[in-house]
C-alpha cells in the first residue's frame, strides 16, 4: 500500500506545543537556527520529498497515556519512521514528530512512552497507526499491555521498550524527542521498513 504523505512519516494529526520538558540546550533557545537560511536557487519541495522518500528506515509505534494517572485515561499513539538509536549509555532513542500530529501535545505531557520497533509481521498494526481512518482500531490487538501505569506497551515487534521522555527540541515544524529506555525486550525477525511511500519488508539473504 502506498502513502502520499510526508515521506518521513510521522503518524496521525495535531499537537500544539506545551510541556514541562525543557530544551536540550542549556538555554531557552534551540542550539541551532530553527529556521534555516534560504537556499539559492530554492529546492522544489516536491523534489525534496521524493529525495526523502528514497531513504529506507525502520518504523516504530510510539504510545503513551492521555491523562496519565487519572481515571478514564486513554491510550494514544502514532507511527514514526524517524526512530534511531542515540546512545547505549544512557540507553536512548531519538525520534521526530510533526507538531500537527494529533498525539504531539499528549506525548510531550505524558512523561513516558512505549517504543515498539516493528517487524515484517506487524504491517497491519503499522497501518492502523499510520491512517487516521483506522484510528478506532488502534490498541485493539490483544498484544497491547494496557495495564501498565507508565505507558501502553506492545508485546511484539522486534523491540519493545518503555521509556522516560527526557527532552523535546524545537525543530521548526517538528519536535525532536529524546527518550531513555527503562525496560526493553527484543525478538528475532525481519524488519518492517518505510521506503518510497510504502511499507516494505527486507528479505534476508
Amino acid at each position: 500500500m502506498a502513502f502520499d504523505v510526508d515521506p518521513r512519516w510521522l503518524g496521525d494529526a495535531a499537537w500544539p506545543t506545551s510541556s514541562w520538558l525543557g530544551d536540550a540546550s542549556s538555554g531557552a533557545e534551540p542550539p541551532y537556527a530553527v529556521q534555516a537560511p534560504p537556499v539559492d536557487p530554492p529546492i522544489d519541495p516536491g523534489a525534496f520529498k521524493d529525495a526523502l522518500a528514497r531513504l529506507a528506515s525502520g518504523v516504530a509505534i510510539i504510545s503513551c497515556w492521555d491523562r496519565p494517572g487519572e481515571k478514564g485515561r486513554a491510550p494514544r499513539g502514532l507511527l514514526v519512521s524517524s526512530i534511531t538509536g542515540l546512545s547505549v549509555d544512557p540507553p536512548r532513542f531519538l525520534f521526530c514528530v510533526r507538531k500537527e500530529a494529533s498525539s504531539h501535545d499528549t506525548l510531550l505531557a505524558a512523561g513516558a512512552c512505549g517504543v515498539a520497533i516493528l517487524s515484517a509481521g506487524d504491517e497491519d498494526e503499522a497501518l492502523r497507526f499510520a491512517s487516521p481512518a483506522r484510528a478506532a482500531e488502534r490498541f485493539t490487538d490483544s498484544r497491547w499491555d494496557l495495564a501498565r501505569d507508565d505507558a501502553p506497551r506492545l508485546r511484539g515487534g522486534l523491540t519493545s521498550a518503555v521509556c522516560a521522555i527526557d527532552a523535546a527540541i524545537d525543530a521548526g515544524g517538528h519536535t525532536i524527542i529524546l527518550v531513555t529506555a527503562r525496560h526493553c525486550t527484543t525478538r528475532p525477525g525481519d524488519p518492517l521498513v518505510a521506503f518510497d511511500r510504502a511499507l516494505r519488508t527486507v528479505a534476508r539473504p
